[in-house]
C-alpha cells in the first residue's frame, strides 16, 4: 500500500467534489483548521485513529475540529467515506495532499515570515503588497512566526526564494567571511 498514491486519490476526489458544488474555498479553510487540530492535539489524532471509538463519535469530533456545526456538507460526506473505507489513519496525508492540490489549482504560494518581534498589521500589509508585485497573478499566504533568537530583522521565505535580513544571519555571514579570510576558526 503506497500511502502517497492513496492520499492523492482521496484528495483529488475531495477537490473535484468540492469544485462541483462550488464550495472549494470553504472546504480548503476547514481542511486547514482540521489539519491544524490534528497536528497540535495528539489526543485528537489518537482518538480518530483508534478503531475502538465509534464512527459517530469520530464524526462528532471531526465536526468540532472544523468550526462545529458549520462543517460543510462535502467535508462531512468525505469523513463518512473515510470511516467507511477505514482510511482515517491517512487523514493527515489526505489533507496535506488536498491543500497542495488546492493551492496549485488556485495559484497560491505559501510564505513564511520570521521576525524577532510581532509586526504591526500595516507593515504586514505593505510587505504583502510588495510580494504581490513580484508574484503577479498569484496569491500569497503568510505564516508569521516570532523567534527572538534571530535578534532583529526578519527572514522571508516563499517557495525557493529566501531573504535573510536577520541580525543573527548577518553575524553568521560575517563570521564565515572571517573564517574564510583567515583560514582558521575564530
Amino acid at each position: 500500500m503506497d500511502i502517497g498514491i492513496i492520499a492523492r486519490r482521496y484528495a483529488r476526489a475531495l477537490l473535484l467534489f468540492a469544485c462541483e458544488n462550488g464550495h472549494e474555498t470553504l472546504v480548503y479553510e476547514q481542511a486547514q483548521q482540521l489539519l491544524f487540530q490534528y497536528n497540535q492535539l495528539p489526543e485528537f489524532r489518537h482518538t480518530i485513529e483508534n478503531p475502538m471509538v465509534s464512527r459517530t463519535e469520530k464524526i462528532k469530533l471531526l465536526h468540532n475540529a472544523t468550526a462545529g456545526a458549520d462543517t460543510c456538507e462535502e467535508l462531512t460526506k468525505f469523513f463518512y467515506l473515510l470511516l467507511e473505507k477505514r482510511r482515517e489513519k491517512l487523514l493527515a496525508f489526505i489533507l496535506h495532499s488536498f491543500l497542495f492540490l488546492y493551492r496549485k489549482k488556485k495559484k497560491i504560494r505559501q510564505g513564511k515570515l520570521v521576525t524577532a518581534m510581532p509586526l504591526p498589521e500595516e507593515t504586514l500589509n505593505e510587505l504583502k503588497a510588495l510580494i504581490l508585485k513580484r508574484y503577479r497573478g498569484r496569491t500569497v499566504e503568510f505564516n508569521t512566526k516570532v523567534d527572538p533568537d534571530i535578534i532583529g530583522g526578519g527572514i522571508l521565505e516563499i517557495g525557493y526564494w529566501r531573504i535573510d535580513a536577520s541580525i543573527a544571519g548577518q553575524l553568521k555571514r560575517v563570521k564565515k567571511q572571517f573564517i574564510e579570510k583567515n583560514r582558521r576558526i575564530v
